[in-house]
């Protein structure tokens, strides 16, 4: 059986060594029922050790709440398009009519 690798004391750092009921989401750390975090992603109910939650909470000041546990927006409705004055098309079968334009003699 598994035991909780949190490290825990102020002075001298040891494992937690309490049976480990779960494992951290994010880094697969063993951990017992006094160290496992829960948090909600997603509608995912998922367990961090406290070193993944509190990076966890970090990014969520850092980069806001993530996308998926803010609430949804309908985009607006779209609005119809607005035709201009568009000039008729034109049938292939009409004939072309071009006449250029006489330029200016340039004097030197």
């Amino acid at each position: 059986m598994e035991t909780c690798t949190v490290e825990s004391g102020l002075l001298r750092k040891k494992p937690c060594g309490q049976p480990a009921v779960a494992k951290c989401a994010n880094c697969e750390q063993p951990l017992c029922s006094k160290h496992a975090i829960p948090r909600t992603s997603a509608g995912k109910k998922m367990l961090l050790c406290p070193e993944c939650a509190r990076a966890w909470k970090q990014s969520e000041k850092t980069l806001g709440e993530p996308a998926a546990e803010k609430p949804a927006t309908p985009p607006p409705p779209a609005k119809p398009a607005e035709k201009k004055n568009e000039p008729p098309p034109i049938e292939p079968s009409a004939p072309l009519e071009f006449t250029p334009e006489k330029k200016p003699e340039d004097k030197k």
